[in-house]
């Protein structure tokens, strides 16, 4: 494929330009193309940032998909606070996180609930405000239910903490 390539020949431009392909793909259809290689990327992971980021967020999936929902959450929060996510793929991750947040134990602790809303609010304050009134309906909903979730499970998060904390 053309991302084995790129890294063959060590082009961090190229591997960039096929790492959003990827990204770009996964946000139309859900799913990666090209699994093994992504998977067994190794040490030309560092090829570009790009690259580093789709064999994390795949490598968040596959922990997800184990069911280690606290080292899912970990990492999902550092590709965003570290700012490895590009910004146009930073409401998915933000989608991601909502099985996280409405789990029926707490999974993320309070100051990362504080980072994914700061992060959101990121989100929302970096759209452009022709965007902002041309919004359709299920960006509205999935927003709002972002924020529901993030406020559910801050209290949540502060009662489990609260609780530990006493005893």
């Amino acid at each position: 494929s053309a991302l084995s390539w790129s890294i063959r020949a060590k082009d961090a431009a190229f591997a960039t330009l096929i790492s959003d392909r990827f990204l770009r793909e996964y946000c139309e259809r859900g799913t990666f193309s090209d699994l093994d290689l992504i998977d067994n990327l190794g040490p030309s992971i560092l090829l570009s940032d790009r690259l580093t980021f789709l064999g994390k967020y795949r490598e968040f999936h596959r922990k997800y998909g184990e069911k280690k929902f606290f080292a899912a959450a970990k990492l999902l929060l550092m590709l965003m606070t570290a700012r490895i996510a590009p910004c146009s793929f930073w409401m998915t991750l933000l989608t991601d996180a909502l099985p996280l947040l409405e789990h029926k134990e707490v999974i993320f602790s309070a100051d990362q609930t504080y980072e994914l809303m700061k992060c959101l609010e990121d989100v929302m304050a970096a759209e452009p405000k022709k965007e902002k009134l041309q919004d359709d309906d299920a960006e509205i909903m999935k927003v709002e239910m972002l924020r529901l979730a993030l406020a559910r499970n801050l209290a949540r998060a502060i009662i489990k903490e609260g609780t530990l904390d006493e005893s």
